[in-house]
């Protein structure tokens, strides 16, 4: 049985409040927790004995995802009380590691074909592989030359406008040698992009790219987190068709969601489980999960709303998230902001670029 290592212990500062109380790669993308889909990814390829790094919130990761037997894996995990970066966090776990392994980031979403690139690292015979993307914008990422055969060439850690070489990026997916692991100190702050891969360049060590193949997306951000999930659907997603009710583009409804005649929905979207919404609303371009109810008269527009949470009569959300057993009163406008879980925001209230979540961790009206 092949051996994977999954990245999952970090505390996604850029996404508070949604990581207050839950660890990133359980942010739901699309209904689905985010790792599910790294998990599934490395299934496919038949990296079937998966380790499980941890730390932030580690207990709501190991009871998402249990021993693994509802991916058909067999699932370990390793905590770390102290995080010593993600070369550190495998080099801990390097007795479970017998040959050939990847490496994934489980904060990312990932639906890709890691088979290939497994593939493509043994006809290369390299130490490691990276998985590489392309991005518009390479500036928030580490950058990677390479030459026509794959080989790296060189990298570059975010890089200003004037210095990007490339648009292609480090995904975060490794396939890697045991003798990589050699590379690594032990119970130290360690990084592959930071000091292996480069330590590998400057040794002559056999370091190759290739671009990926499937669906890669950072959510470091709220913007990237409603990005990423519109993309699954408008991948998964496909034309619905409800009486009453006005769709266009690709639309994903859970199962007992109930929508009203005269809502009007635009695609891509999603309705998860469980959910209400009512009639005159419009949902455009956003994600409803499970349990969620929609008023009379409200628009949601680009913007997630997580389960549970309530968004009253002739309430707007528009570029925002809404996070998990919210109350939005009735005549509420949010723009471009993030509100907390459990948080009330009162009758005609309006918030404009806000970032709430409650004091203390307590719930706030």
């Amino acid at each position: 049985m092949k051996e994977a290592v999954i990245l999952a212990g970090g505390v996604g500062k850029r996404l508070k409040p949604l990581t207050e109380h839950r660890p990133k790669p359980l942010i739901p993308v699309a209904g689905k927790p985010c790792i599910d889909y790294v998990i599934k990814s490395l299934v496919a390829a038949d990296f079937k004995r998966v380790i499980i790094t941890t730390g932030y919130l580690s207990d709501k990761v190991i009871k998402s995802i249990a021993d693994g037997t509802q991916f058909g894996a067999h699932i370990l995990y390793s905590f770390e009380e102290v995080p010593v970066g993600t070369a550190g966090a495998v080099k801990k776990v390097e007795g479970f590691l017998n040959g050939t392994f990847v490496v994934a980031s489980g904060d990312v979403l990932a639906d890709v074909d890691i088979k290939e690139l497994y593939e493509f690292h043994k006809k290369k015979k390299a130490m490691a592989t990276m998985a590489l993307t392309r991005v518009d914008d390479p500036t928030e990422f580490g950058i990677v030359g390479v030459a026509k055969d794959g080989r790296v060439t060189r990298f570059k850690e975010k890089p200003k406008k004037e210095e990007a070489f490339s648009n292609l990026i480090n995904a975060g997916i490794y396939i890697l040698e045991p003798e990589v692991l050699d590379l690594i100190p032990s119970n130290q702050m360690f990084d592959f992009a930071k000091n292996v891969f480069p330590a590998m360049l400057e040794k002559g060590k056999p370091i190759y790219g290739k671009l990926i193949k499937g669906l890669w997306r950072d959510i470091g951000r709220p913007q990237d987190l409603l990005s990423a999930s519109l993309d699954v659907v408008r991948r998964s997603g496909g034309k619905v068709s409800l009486p009453g009710v006005r769709m266009s583009g690709p639309v994903m409804i859970g199962k007992n969601t109930i929508i009203e005649k005269g809502v009007r929905i635009v695609g891509p979207a999603y309705i998860g489980n469980d959910s209400y919404v009512s009639r005159g609303s419009v949902i455009e371009r956003s994600c409803l999960y499970d349990s969620v109810f929609v008023d009379r008269g409200t628009v949601v527009r680009d913007s997630i709303v997580l389960g549970g949470s309530r968004i009253s009569w002739q309430s707007e959300v528009d570029s925002s998230v809404v996070s998990q057993g919210c109350n939005i009163e009735e005549d509420v406008k949010i723009l471009r902001s993030v509100i907390g879980d459990n948080m009330g925001v009162k009758i005609h209230s309006r918030l404009e670029d806000a970032n709430i979540s409650p004091p203390n961790g307590h719930e706030s009206s």
